[in-house]
């Protein structure tokens, strides 16, 4: 059986280029569901990485949060077994010294671990001389300056292979994604860090196996560096994140479509969807923003009242609507289409303060007009 080193030297020769594929279940369950999934895995010839996560960081207590450090040695049979290098989490430093101990090739640091720079510089200090791979996970909240500084931690200890895993950004409310993608924070990250590889995880960011396909064309096409996919050989049984697992057999159509360059996916990627699903998400974002801001207006009206004011005050809308469309200006965004905007807002938000829709309208002749 050909090793990871052996299948890149192979796909050199042949002029063909493709991007890494890290593969496996979310956990080590059991010595055999592991060499099960590692087995089918290696027959695919397309597997750099055999992952699964040994400690799992669980919202809440009771959840299976991995078996701990014995399955590290069912990783290295892994290795022994089928020639993969192997990956798992390390969420802080005990984590970090096992999986050297145990020759992991690959660690990821998780999310969560990602949002604590202490916990990031202590692993990253106990990582210092070795050759394990590091791959940062971007953190829980839409940071790319949090995301970037972890990396940057593990380079300034000396680790030559560095990369970012794009994972998705917690959401407060639902949406179809488990994880939002916001594409832009990956691309960004690009930009700022242009030679540290960014790899797709898009089972964490569909939570849904049926995104899955979608999803990794879509970071195929933005010019991601690789995938990291979760493959259980039977998904419905997993132990953790059972929706989001592909089976050995799906995940091998997925990547022969995607690497035959088939546009279409078992008739289910349709950026048009996927699309649409984003601009879902950004009009919750919108509707979450104006109710917000009502709220404030009527805040503000009960200050107004206590000290006399007039509802309408021209100066301070003349400084909004001067800010907003100056913004606007700046983002590419066309300034009346921005002025119309916070016009109605503007309109919307005298309504909440004089509590009479009516009034509304008795100003609706008096809406100033700058020059600006």
């Amino acid at each position: 059986m050909k090793t990871t080193q052996a299948r890149q030297q192979s796909a050199q020769k042949n002029g063909h280029s493709r991007p890494v594929l890290i593969a496996g279940p979310c956990s080590a369950e059991s010595p055999r569901q592991l060499m099960e999934t590692a087995k089918a895995l290696a027959l695919t010839n397309r597997v750099d990485y055999f992952r699964a996560g040994v400690w799992k960081p669980r919202t809440s207590p009771g959840s299976f949060e991995g078996v701990g450090t014995e399955a590290l040695k069912w990783l290295q049979d892994v290795k022994e077994a089928t020639g993969l290098k192997v990956a798992t989490e390390a969420g802080n430093v005990q984590h970090a010294r096992e999986a050297l101990r145990h020759n992991i090739d690959m660690l990821w640091i998780g999310a969560r671990t990602v949002s604590n720079p202490f916990v990031v510089q202590e692993i990253a200090d106990t990582l210092k001389g070795s050759d394990v791979v590091v791959m940062v996970k971007n953190p829980m909240a839409p940071d790319v300056d949090l995301w970037a500084g972890s990396i940057k931690r593990f380079q300034k200890a000396g680790i030559k292979n560095v990369c970012a895993i794009h994972r998705g950004f917690s959401y407060w409310t639902r949406s179809v994604f488990r994880n939002h993608p916001w594409w832009h924070l990956p691309m960004e990250l690009k930009k700022r860090l242009p030679d540290v590889p960014v790899i797709c995880d898009p089972s964490h960011i569909a939570g849904d196996r049926k995104l899955v396909p979608m999803l990794s064309q879509r970071a195929m096409e933005m010019g991601f560096n690789g995938l990291m996919i979760e493959v259980h050989p039977k998904p419905e049984n997993a132990l953790s994140d059972a929706n989001q697992q592909l089976t050995p057999a799906s995940f091998l159509k997925l990547t022969e479509q995607l690497f035959g360059n088939i546009r279409d996916i078992d008739g289910q990627y349709n950026m048009l969807d996927e699309l649409r699903a984003e601009v879902d998400v950004i009009d919750q974002v919108l509707i979450w923003a104006l109710t917000n801001r009502m709220k404030l207006a009527g805040e503000i009206a009960g200050i107004k009242n206590k000290n006399n004011m007039e509802t309408l005050q021209p100066q301070r809308w003349k400084q909004v609507i001067t800010t907003a469309v100056s913004r606007a200006r700046e983002s590419g965004l066309r300034p009346g289409f921005i002025e119309k905007l916070f016009d109605d807002i503007h309109h919307e938000s005298l309504s909440v303060q004089r509590n009479d829709g009516a009034e509304t309208k008795q100003i609706s002749g008096i809406r100033p007009t700058f020059a600006i």
